[in-house]
Formats: C-alpha cells, sequence, structure tokens
C-alpha cells in the first residue's frame, strides 16, 4: 500500500494528458455517427458492483466476453483502481475497456438475445451503478504499447477548460511532454475520445491509459526540469481530471 501511495503521488505529479483534437460534446448525434461508423469503437465502463456479487460479474464477464468475440472484438484490459490520485470521485471495482471493429458491429453485439439474457441474468443483478463512455480514437500519433498484469496502470478522465486560450497552452505543452515521458518507462496503451455515455458521470473529453516500468523511472521524471517546465501549461489547461492508479486484471 505504501508504494502505490509513493506511485500515485509521483504519477500525478508528471501526468501525460498528451492529446489529440478535441471531441466537442456538443456535435450532433448524425455527425458523429458518420464520424464513427467505420471506426474502431472502444466501450469504457466504471463498474460499481453490489456487496458479495463479485462472483455472479466473474460469470458475466466470461460469458459476456466470449459472445462479443464472436463479433469480432474484446474485452482488451481491465483495471481494478486500487486508488484515487486526482478528484473526487467514488472509487470503482473495476474499469473496463471492451473493443469493437465499428459501431455497425457494436450495435449488433448490445442487440443479441444471447448477450442481452446473459445480461439481465449476471450483470444487471450484479451492478450497484455504471457509468459507460462509448469512445473513438484520437489522431495523436504515438507508440502503441501493450503491458500486462503485472503493472501498475494510469487511467485518467480528463476535463479541458474551453477556449482557445486553454486549448493553444494545452498543444503548447502536450507534444514535448509525450516525447519526454517514455524516456522514464512511461508507456502509451490507449487516447481516445468519449462522444456519447450514460451514467451518472459526466462524460470526459478524453480517457488515457498507461503504465509504468518502475518507480526509479517515475521519481526521475518527476524531477526532470524539461517536465517541471511544462506543468503550468498543462495545469492551465484542465477543468477537472478523475486520476486513477490501479492493478490489471486482465
Amino acid at each position: 500500500m505504501n508504494y502505490l501511495k509513493t506511485l500515485a503521488s509521483i504519477a500525478l505529479g508528471v501526468f501525460l494528458l498528451c492529446s489529440s483534437n478535441l471531441v466537442a460534446q456538443n456535435s450532433t448525434k448524425n455527425t458523429q455517427k458518420m464520424k464513427t461508423e467505420n471506426e474502431e469503437i472502444v466501450n469504457v465502463a466504471l463498474i460499481y458492483l453490489k456487496k458479495g456479487e463479485e462472483k455472479r460479474f466473474a460469470t458475466y464477464k466470461k460469458k459476456g466476453g466470449a459472445i462479443l468475440e464472436k463479433y469480432g472484438g474484446k474485452i482488451e484490459r481491465i483495471v481494478k483502481p486500487t486508488m484515487l490520485a486526482k478528484g473526487e470521485i467514488e472509487l470503482p471495482d473495476e474499469i473496463h475497456f471492451a473493443t469493437y471493429p465499428n459501431m455497425e458491429t457494436f450495435h449488433k453485439f448490445n442487440n443479441d438475445p444471447e448477450f442481452i439474457k446473459v445480461r439481465n441474468a449476471y450483470a444487471v443483478p450484479a451492478l450497484r451503478d455504471i457509468s459507460i463512455f462509448t469512445c473513438k480514437n484520437t489522431d495523436f500519433q504515438f507508440k502503441k504499447e501493450h503491458g500486462d498484469a503485472t503493472k501498475i496502470y494510469g487511467i485518467a478522465l480528463i476535463y479541458f477548460n474551453e477556449g482557445e486560450k486553454y486549448k493553444k497552452l494545452f498543444e503548447e505543452y502536450h507534444d514535448k511532454a509525450c516525447a519526454i515521458m517514455p524516456e522514464f518507462g512511461t508507456h502509451f496503451e490507449r487516447f481516445i475520445a468519449p462522444f456519447q455515455s450514460k451514467g451518472s458521470i459526466q462524460q470526459p473529453d478524453e480517457i488515457h491509459r498507461f503504465y509504468f516500468d518502475d518507480m526509479e523511472g517515475l521519481q526521475q521524471m518527476g524531477t526532470d526540469a524539461r517536465m517541471q517546465a511544462l506543468f503550468p501549461k498543462r495545469d492551465a489547461s484542465l477543468k477537472n481530471l478523475y486520476f486513477f492508479i490501479g492493478e490489471a486484471r486482465l
């Protein structure tokens, strides 16, 4: 636990926030459909379970995941948050990332009678609350890497300040930061932008997922003069941030 507390403190101090073009939340549904119908879709779910329902929900993940694979999708990553490093929000029991080839597949899967039966039998009784964000990939260019269950993960729900002034500040920050951070063992897995959501948690502008090699690299990055010089521009760009630290379950 002390290890994770230290990690959370350091990771927050060097939080990446590298970004692509922002997705406007007030875009019309028709425009969003045109932009996403032929693109990979990533569903992100913040899951809150009822006490004692872990086993039932595990059955849902197994059965639902098998059906998803029939459609060419998969449960890409499951992270169990162990602490909230930034923001004020209840810590979820799990955060799921599921991928779909496109919107058509996304809708077919969610309307599959077999999946609906599994969802109603296992997920619905087990859930206390859930917030779901349906996302598209940003066009930010980065080296995508894949961690494993031995890694410590960071998941950020990012809310930007509105206005060109803040967008410019962020653009000045993010390219330089993203070029520096891999030197210290920070690996980027996902940069995605929600375009629709369900649940009580406000839809973020972007969601980032990354993992860390070790504590030593994070400590070095936190004191790096180049990163220190970039922090003011980063901080001025943000309206809100939920930053989870956790362990991979898949």
